[in-house]
């Protein structure tokens, strides 16, 4: 019986996330709008600093195990899995159509799994930017203060205070 009610309560807060992010997604991506957004998505998070931002069209998988610390912004088109576990520091920017995955597909007997997969704690630091297009994957910390150029695909860690760029993605310079 027991079982049944943590079903159940499962599916009615993913049905109400569902349905306040599907409601949200009528407002523009105006800093008033995302602000909303925010408030209105925050307590479904394992926790959430102040004046969370959240863009329209993102999509966010395992909500409940995410942690965002004070003034960060996603922006419009992202999607970000926290299966794994997910960390996004104080004054973060993840710029639009961002994919944060902390799981990936075993690779089981020459094929892709589809049932199995390997998940991976992803932090990203203080005062980070992640620009337009990019991709992390799990299991990776990125430093405070790290710049990730657009299209870039963030495999490994990345120290503080670089930009780092590419495929996969290398430190290109220190920031000073």
């Amino acid at each position: 019986m027991k079982v049944f009610i943590k079903i159940k309560n499962l599916i009615v807060y993913h049905i109400i996330l569902h349905f306040i992010m599907l409601f949200t997604n009528l407002f523009p991506n105006l800093k008033l709008f995302n602000r909303i957004r925010g408030v209105l998505i925050g307590p479904f998070f394992k926790k959430v600093g102040n004046n969370f931002q959240l863009a329209r069209g993102v999509t966010i998988n395992m909500v409940r195990n995410i942690e965002l610390g004070d003034n960060v912004y996603i922006a419009h088109d992202c999607w970000i899995n926290g299966a794994g576990g997910l960390k996004i520091e104080s004054n973060v920017i993840i710029s639009p159509m961002v994919v944060i995955a902390t799981t990936k597909h075993k690779y089981i007997n020459g094929c892709v799994s589809n049932i199995e997969s390997e998940v991976g704690e992803i932090k990203i630091g203080e005062g980070s930017w992640v620009a337009a297009n990019s991709v992390i994957t799990k299991g990776v910390v990125i430093g405070k203060g790290v710049i990730v150029g657009a299209a870039s695909s963030v495999s490994k860690d990345i120290p503080d205070y670089c930009f780092a760029g590419g495929v996969p993605a290398k430190v290109i310079k220190k920031l000073e």
